[in-house]
Order: C-alpha cells, then structure tokens, then sequence
C-alpha cells in the first residue's frame, strides 16, 4: 500500500463567527485565535484502488455546503467522489460556514470559498507525494476523562486507535487517530478560535507520532467530559488533551495487513409525519423553556435548554420529515471504516462494530453531511440530544437493522 498526507491552516482572516453554540456571545464575531484551524487530508492507494480521507476543524459539514469541496477534491486527486470520506471533529469554537441550518444566524464571509482553495491546493501534491507504507495499529481504552453525558454508568465505546503508515526506513509517512468524545471542553462564552479536545490530542500525537495525524470522532452523540470537567477555560482543555493523548500513547502497535480498498454505498429514505409527535416536542418545550426561566439552573442546563429550545421549535414547524442517511463501507482488509452522516449515540457505534467479526471495525462520525443526533429509543427524554434529533424514537434501530442486512 502507498500513504500520503498533506496539512493547510483554514483559520479565517479578518471578522469571522464561531459555530457550535446559541449563546449571546455566539452572536458577536470572535475575538481572536487560541489555535489555529486545519484541514488534514490522508491519501492510501492500492492497486488501483484508493481512499482519500480529509478533516476540517469546524463543528459540522453538510453536503450542500460542502459538494464544491469535493468536486475540486475529486479533480486535485483523481480520487472519486464515493471514496471520498469528508469529516469534520466537531469543535465548538471554530469558524461557521460549511454547514446549514447552523446555531446562530451569522456566516463568516467568504470562508466556504477560502476552505475549497486552501484545501484543494493541499490536496493536489498527495498523489505524487505517496510513498509504499505498511500499516501499524495501536488500541487502548481511555476512562477517567470521559463517559456516556447522560449517565457516566451507562455503557460507552472507550476504544482508541491510532493508524500509522510506515516506510522501510521507519518513518511515520502518514496517520489516523480515532477517539469517541465531544470536542466541548471550552464553553459557549468562549470567543476564541479553539480546535478544543479533539484538535488538542492531535498536537500532542503529532509530537509523539512526528506526523499530524488525521483525527476523527466515531459514535460520540451522547459523549462528552461533563462528569469529568475540572472547569471550561484553557488550563481545562490542556489538562483533558493531554490526559487523553497519554492514555492513547500506551497502546502497542502491531502489523495489520491491508488488502485492497473494497468501497460499497448503502442509502436509507427517511420519511415520516413529524405531526405525530408535536405533542412530546411541546412538552419537552415546555421543561426547557422552564429550565431556562428558572434562576437556580446550572450554567450547563440553561446551556443546553436554549439549544433545546431553538430546534424544538423548529421541529414544531415541520409537518413531515424526509432526508437520506447515506452509509459507506471501505474493506481494507483487516481493517473496515463505516461512515456515517451524524452523532450517533455510542451504543450504536458498538453495535455497527459487531457486524465485522473478525475485523477491527473502526465507525467514522460526522462524515460526509450533518444530519443530526441519532438517538437510542431508550434514551429519548434524557437530554438534549433527544431534543433535537430529526430521527422518530426507534428510527435508528430500524435504520441499522436494514444495513446490517444488506451486508
């Protein structure tokens, strides 16, 4: 097998806004830049067969906002269009604007356009830049730092891996990293350009690893470092990435061995009649509006109610709901990447992990479009996930029994 890897800044210049949050402060542009942003892209060729994987540091992607993205991806590299896994890792202080239907109603001018050049222009040297690499796996467990935000008790996939691609003479020519958490440590006053947990691992494996590793989050809906949180400002993020990162250096890596790059596309209609459940939005809109009226409130409850609040009513002004959940699968050997295009609550990425016995099955979140949480039908009514997800208590069950057949 054949690895490349390239890296540009994305950071915007000039006034720019920052996703992830509907707070007042969200509505001001940011004050600046705590670290900047980055686009990483992985290249892997086999015969002639490949995958080009490309993170950005923003909250979320949707497809309409980003199919500019993967034209010119497609025309840089040669790579087509279904083997290209686009994701981003979900940092809640990054810049907006590769998304629709966003939190605030602010967009930072002309950045769509500065990432598709920046990240284009990246992308055009990985092909002749790819080297032949064998492929090492690393996998640990991370507790302590992060748990199941509904109730640290409850089940959760605490698997990390890192991937990296080495050459004969043993350097680190390209690497992927995977931890299931939410990018939330720094809050929603922050006004600072951040990368947060996510992007704060990644530097501290970049040194170890001495490559910039693409870094991806998988099933982590319902994850987050809230029963962990020692506060929400930059000595926190510090603390939590480098406790991380540590844990995910102990792992060992063995050989793994890569055949080919097998790639196959599975696609679900979702449509259903949204009327049906205007009684439950209206009551869960109901205790979010009192949560927020309520001045004895923790700062993290009235934070996700006015979130609640927002998309709930939203959900009250659709009468039917239809849009597509497109999956893909990539068979590389002893190693499977499943995409999917949202947060998936984490008992779903273990089971989607079940279905490849045998293999090291490795779920790739917030991939390719932003549909929203997917939340477990026994979970609805816990938080703010089952708040806003577009999906009917049970749908993604059903969704999972459909492409658990077709495998």
């Amino acid at each position: 097998m054949k690895a490349s890897t390239s890296k540009v800044c994305i950071t915007p210049r000039g006034t720019f806004y920052m996703d992830g949050y509907s707070s007042d402060e969200r509505q001001l542009p940011a004050l600046g830049v705590h670290d900047d942003a980055y686009a990483i892209l992985v290249l892997l060729e086999e015969g002639d067969e490949d995958l080009l994987f490309a993170s950005l540091d923003v909250c979320t992607i949707t497809l309409s906002k980003t199919q500019r993205l993967r034209e010119l991806l497609s025309e840089s590299t040669g790579v087509p269009d279904d083997r290209i896994v686009l994701v981003s890792i979900h940092s809640h202080s990054c810049p907006i604007g590769m998304r629709d239907n966003g939190l605030i109603d602010k967009e930072t001018y002309g950045y769509n356009e500065l990432v598709c050049g920046l990240v284009a222009q990246a992308a055009s040297g990985l092909r002749s830049a790819l080297v032949e690499v064998k492929a090492e796996l690393s996998r640990t467990h991370v507790r302590g730092w992060y748990s199941n935000r509904n109730d640290k008790d409850k089940p959760f996939d605490d698997e990390a891996y890192v991937i990296r691609f080495v050459d004969d003479d043993g350097t680190v020519v390209a690497a992927l990293s995977n931890f299931n958490c939410h990018a939330t440590v720094v809050g929603p006053k922050n006004r600072y350009l951040t990368t947060d947990v996510q992007g704060g691992v990644r530097a501290q494996l970049a040194t170890w690893l001495g490559v910039t590793p693409l870094e991806f989050t998988g099933a982590s809906g319902d994850l987050g470092n809230r029963q962990f949180r020692k506060g929400n400002d930059f000595a926190e993020l510090a603390r939590v990435s480098n406790g991380i990162a540590g844990e995910m250096m102990k792992g060992p890596f063995e050989q793994i061995d890569l055949d080919g790059i097998k790639a196959r596309e599975w696609r679900y209609d979702v449509d259903y009649d949204n009327t049906a459940y205007y009684p439950m939005y209206r009551e869960r809109l109901a205790e979010s509006e009192q949560t927020l009226a309520d001045p004895d409130s923790s700062f993290d409850a009235r934070k996700l109610a006015r979130s609640a609040v927002l998309r709930l009513r939203q959900k009250l002004e659709m009468e039917r709901i239809a849009f597509p959940i497109v999956m893909r699968t990539y068979d590389l050997g002893d190693l499977v990447f499943v995409t999917f295009p949202g947060e998936l609550g984490s008992v779903f990425g273990l089971r989607i992990k079940s279905m490849f016995p045998g293999k090291t099955a490795i779920v790739v979140g917030y991939a390719n479009d932003g549909r929203g949480y997917f939340v477990p039908k026994d979970d609805f009514g816990l938080g703010y996930e089952s708040y806003s997800t577009r999906m009917y208590p049970g749908g993604v069950e059903t969704v999972l029994d459909a492409y658990e057949e077709q495998l």
